[in-house]
């Protein structure tokens, strides 16, 4: 099963420039600015925690697997088992959720990662 953490509170294909990624250590955060439908501006910071694994899917090659403009964690996945069966021993140790998000004009994002953290910034 498949849960919804977190669902943007701007439009993806309303964002005013594209994502920023930024990468400390293990962590790495995107950054996302963009109107909602009433043209509010918002901004928000997603930083995923303890990353052992990242991929990008570009536009025309992505499924929004049902994370369309959200964050969504999936729990029985091909790529956790990918890496369980690399590495058993540091797989147990990290404990790594797979979370997937889909930006319109952008493309598919997913993180192996600890946890998640979402910080809406006050404008």
């Amino acid at each position: 099963m498949d849960n919804a953490i977190y669902e943007l509170k701007m439009f993806s294909s309303c964002l005013k420039c594209a994502p920023n990624i930024v990468v400390d250590g293990m962590d790495m955060t995107v950054i996302l600015k963009g109107y909602d439908d009433n043209d509010n501006y918002h901004e928000c910071s997603i930083k995923f925690i303890s990353v052992i694994g990242y991929q990008y899917t570009m536009l025309s090659f992505a499924h929004t697997m049902g994370a369309y403009d959200k964050i969504i964690q999936i729990e029985e996945s091909q790529w956790k088992n990918e890496f369980k069966n690399t590495n058993s021993e540091k797989y147990n140790y990290w404990k790594p959720n797979h979370y997937v998000m889909f930006l319109d004009d952008n493309g598919l994002y997913q993180f192996l990662a600890q946890k998640v953290e979402v910080v809406e910034h006050e404008i």
